[in-house]
């Protein structure tokens, strides 16, 4: 690459976000073009990784990824980026300690949340004690637009308290140190609601 070229784009994860989204592709967490994932610059905590609109998550290559400004948006190189893009910097602003952002649309908890009728209290609630502890960390927020300011909002509010937040009618945004955490703490609740979906049949 060239020495004039911006350290972002010298630094992008190509690999690691490839890696990520393939294992969530792989384990039906994403499917086709949906979801997106993130990451923050470690050593530019200002910057933002992102899936780009459209992105084959199983498929990742580097103009798959863009950056964008955490401050204002400001798409950086890439793009166009995640229509999500907005949830996932409403998050890392409000839980500074976040580091990556996982959003899938993991096939057990959807259809768990179809057979309950969208009711939350009976949601991953089983008298495990892995239920009880992956439940714990789950927060929930109503069923809102996709891409839009109240859904990145919710989220954000529901996320300072809790590592993972499952939005209705729509999917699991799933945060940690790492995509590696985040790709984990997503795969211990579509467990509990595999599990939950068995105990109901």
């Amino acid at each position: 690459m060239h020495d004039d070229m911006p350290k972002f784009v010298r630094d992008l994860p190509v690999t690691t976000m490839s890696s990520v989204c393939r294992e969530a592709w792989y384990q039906g967490l994403l499917s086709g073009c949906n979801g997106n994932a993130s990451l923050r610059f470690k050593t530019m905590p200002e910057y933002v990784c992102i899936t780009r609109s459209g992105a084959a998550k199983g498929r990742l290559a580097k103009e798959d990824l863009c950056v964008v400004h955490m401050d204002d948006g400001r798409t950086l190189y890439g793009g166009p980026t995640s229509t999500e893009a907005g949830m996932h910097l409403a998050v890392y602003r409000v839980c500074p300690e976040c580091q990556a952002i996982l959003h899938t649309h993991p096939r057990h908890l959807l259809a768990l949340s179809l057979r309950l009728s969208g009711n939350v209290q009976d949601f991953l609630n089983l008298p495990l004690f892995e239920a009880k502890l992956w439940r714990s960390k789950l927060g929930f927020v109503p069923a809102l637009p996709p891409g839009s300011r109240e859904l990145a909002s919710a989220v954000a509010h529901a996320a300072i308290d809790k590592p993972a937040v499952w939005m209705a009618d729509h999917g699991l945004c799933a945060t940690g140190q790492s995509l590696t955490d985040a790709l984990c703490l997503t795969e211990e609740l579509e467990h509990v609601a595999h599990v939950q979906l068995l105990s109901l049949t």
